[in-house]
């Protein structure tokens, strides 16, 4: 069935292409009929494009940050009716009409199969569809939705049904059951209603791709910032292996310093600012739970002579075995060897009174015989000896810990003095014991 009712051409009488183009009768609301010339139809246009315009400038004034939308240089728009005279009423009602600057492009077909294969060959250009319901079969036009919908699977597309047999296909059965946006009847569709359902249906295609393409553009951000996290992530990664490896390479740093502050360079037994620390940390501790602590201050025998007699280098390589043996001669881990000075060494002895200190001076003097590192310009021995001075006490808070160095040197310069090669005792300040030869 036509949506638009031609005139009665008068018998004998033949209308011409020019004067079907020149005039159409439309149906309005009240079912009257009138005539609209071209200058009506120009005007109308124009009015309807005025008002897109003014639209689109107030939509102008709202910033948007985001990329211009992909709007297509034509409006494509098909029409899938098995009637002639449906493609040419609607391409005349719509002739020059332009939406927001773009023309409409109409492409025909005059069956659901032509639909289809037409409908295929433009997925993803056309704007809307103007789809007759009833064609080679009752129910031709909505196949064609379900295919559009369905096997294209082109959700943007706006569908326009429309039919002159509305008994055939209820409305509301339609509209519920298929995906469309648009029900129309033939016998309904003025001009001007023509119009508004084109525009509604530009208007929804092109807020779509629209979003589309924000949705688009807005999944690449999002990939690039994923991407920019992952590397992220790797960088942050990579940050944190190497400062684990600058603070593990700090801390070998930190404690080879700590070390070179606390030991020797020559013989790498503790120096002497680590010997005061610990004897400052131990007397406090003897104070506090009055415990005895012992000090065995020892000196290599003639050495001045030995360096004479075989050289510096010599000497440091005796000092050095010296302190080897002083620390093997040690079993208890809180016992600290220490260079005292030259070639003068100190061993401390927390919680240990005499006869501990008497037992590790004798191991002491074992170790060193044990090596046997000659010496020559020895005025006692053939090889190096040691002489000790060996100082204990349970201290108070009235005492200082130089007082234990005070009795351990006192004892030792009366080892020397006794002949060398032996430890002395101090027993109290006031007196100090013969020397015990070993």
């Amino acid at each position: 069935m036509p949506m638009f009712n031609e005139l009665p051409t008068p018998q004998g009488e033949k209308t011409s292409d020019a004067q079907e183009d020149e005039l159409l009768i439309i149906e309005d609301e009240e079912e009257d009929d009138f005539l609209l010339i071209e200058e009506d139809i120009d005007k109308l246009t124009s009015q309807l494009n005025e008002v897109s315009k003014d639209q689109q400038e107030q939509t102008d004034e709202t910033p948007i940050i985001c990329s211009p939308c992909p709007i297509p240089e034509s409006w494509k728009i098909i029409i899938v009716d098995d009637e002639p005279s449906v493609h040419h009423a609607t391409q005349i009602a719509l002739k020059n009409f332009t939406f927001e600057g773009h023309p409409i492009e109409f492409i025909s077909a005059f069956s659901a199969k032509e639909g289809k294969e037409v409908i295929s060959e433009l997925h993803g250009q056309a704007a809307s569809i103007l789809l007759d319901v009833v064609m080679e079969t009752s129910h031709a036009g909505l196949d064609l939705v379900d295919f559009i919908r369905n096997s294209l699977r082109d959700k943007q597309v706006r569908i326009i049904l429309r039919t002159g047999q509305p008994g055939e296909a209820p409305p509301e059965s339609v509209i519920l059951n298929y995906d469309i946006n648009d029900y129309q009847l033939k016998l309904d569709m003025t001009r001007q209603r023509l119009i508004t359902t084109v525009v509604a249906a530009l208007r929804s295609y092109r807020d779509l791709i629209t979003i589309e393409s924000q949705n688009s553009l807005l999944m690449d951000t999002l990939e690039k910032l994923q991407v920019s996290e992952q590397e992220l992530k790797k960088y942050s990664h990579n940050l944190e292996l190497i400062v684990s490896e600058r603070t593990a390479e700090l801390r070998q740093a930190n404690e080879k310093l700590k070390r070179l502050a606390t030991l020797d360079g020559l013989t790498q037994v503790a120096n002497r600012q680590c010997f005061d620390d610990y004897l400052n940390e131990y007397w406090d501790a003897a104070i506090q739970n009055q415990t005895p602590i012992s000090l065995l201050l020892l000196d290599v025998d003639y050495f001045k002579k030995y360096n004479d007699s075989y050289g510096h280098l010599a000497g440091d390589d005796c000092l050095k075995k010296v302190a080897d043996a002083l620390t093997n001669s040690l079993r208890r881990p809180d016992d600290i060897v220490a260079r005292y000075g030259g070639e003068e060494f100190g061993i401390l002895l927390p919680k240990c009174f005499y006869d501990g200190a008497i037992r590790v001076a004798g191991d002491v003097f074992d170790c060193i015989r044990g090596l046997k590192i000659p010496h020559n310009g020895s005025e006692i021995e053939n090889f190096v000896t040691i002489s000790m001075g060996v100082s204990s006490l349970i201290p108070h808070e009235q005492m200082q810990a130089a007082s234990l160095i005070d009795m351990a040197d006192l004892a030792l310069y009366r080892a020397k003095d006794s002949g060398r090669n032996q430890f002395c005792l101090y027993r109290d300040i006031a007196e100090i014991l013969p020397a015990s030869k070993v």
